[in-house]
This record gives structure tokens, sequence and C-alpha cells, in this order.
């Protein structure tokens, strides 16, 4: 594979951004393409640990999306007071379905399988750890619903647009393609 200048220094930049050592780096690639291989492959939980000690701009900030809706903030998806501070790990599954489905089916049926819908922070961190997932299929978190002014309720999903990695809000009550996950947390 061959590297272009203006991707090393993309690379080099993000080292600097995060101060990462060259082994960290290599590290964590190591570590997340074997963890991605596993996720997409079967149906094995994900542990993912949830630092409330962050906010959710500082979340969003951390995982580089190329695009996200304004709308996605902590004002509107407001973390649980008695959660700021802490961090919290929790057992995650994505769901698939394959076909067309509600919202509300989607939550029932993780809530057979002893889960609850992701909230926006939970997906935050699955979107930082596995990046490249999105580029996959959506990701949707039913956990978290922001109602709008208008009256609408919107759920954040991740996705791409193009080759942007994207952090979208979509409507709650509609219906959801056969190609989409659902992240869920086991109760």
């Amino acid at each position: 594979m061959k590297i272009s200048k203006s991707d090393l220094q993309k690379l080099i930049t993000a080292m600097e951004n995060k101060k990462l050592s060259v082994s960290q780096v290599i590290e964590l690639i190591e570590k997340s393409n074997v963890q991605s291989e596993k996720v997409i492959n079967s149906t094995n939980e994900i542990k993912l640990v949830i630092d409330y000690t962050k906010t959710v701009e500082q979340v969003i900030a951390d995982s580089n999306y190329d695009w996200k809706n304004d709308d996605i903030t902590a004002q509107h998806f407001p973390v649980s007071p008695e959660m700021i501070g802490k961090k919290a790990e929790v057992s995650a599954k994505l769901f698939h379905f394959n076909r067309g489905i509600s919202s509300d089916d989607v939550i029932s049926e993780m809530d057979k399988a002893g889960y609850r819908p992701a909230t926006l922070m939970e997906l935050l961190v699955l979107g930082f750890l596995f990046p490249e997932l999105q580029r996959q299929f959506p990701i949707v978190a039913l956990g978290s619903v922001w109602h709008s002014a208008r009256g609408s309720h919107h759920v954040p999903y991740l996705s791409v647009d193009g080759s942007e990695r994207s952090l979208y809000l979509l409507w709650f009550g509609g219906d959801w393609g056969p190609h989409c996950r659902f992240l869920g947390v086991r109760k």
C-alpha cells in the first residue's frame, strides 16, 4: 500500500494532537482491526467504556467526524446527572433484523433479548473505537431521543455520505431500512 504525503501528514498531526507515540498508534490499529473483525463477523458483545468526564461535544470532537448535525449537543442530549464525572463499562451488541422495522419493534426485540437501546454517548464511543464500521452500515442509537421545537422526535445515528463519516439525526417514528444496525446495551 502506498501512502501519500498528505495522508502521512494527517497521521502525524493526529498523533501529535492525541500525544501518541508510533508504538501506541500501531497498537491501536492492530487492536482496532481485530475488534472490528469480531464485531462485524459475530454476535459477540462489545465492551465499551463510557467516559462521562467528557462532554458530548468533546467525544464528538475526539471521533473526528467529517460532518455532524448541529442539533447533536449536550443541551439536546443531556447526560444523566448521576453519571457526570464517572466512567461506566457496558456490554453492547449490534442488532440486525435484515428487514424494514419500526423503532418500537426494535426496542421490543432488544428488550426480549435482555438489552436496552444505546444512548448517544454509547454510540459515540462505538464510533470512536470502530471508526470504519459505519462505512459498512448505518448504526442507530434509539436510547437518546431529542424532541425538537416542532414536536418531532429524532435519534442519532452513524453513517456515511460518500466517503465522509457522519453523525446524523433521523426521525424516531419511521421505519428503518433492512441495512441498519441498532446498538443495544445489556440491561
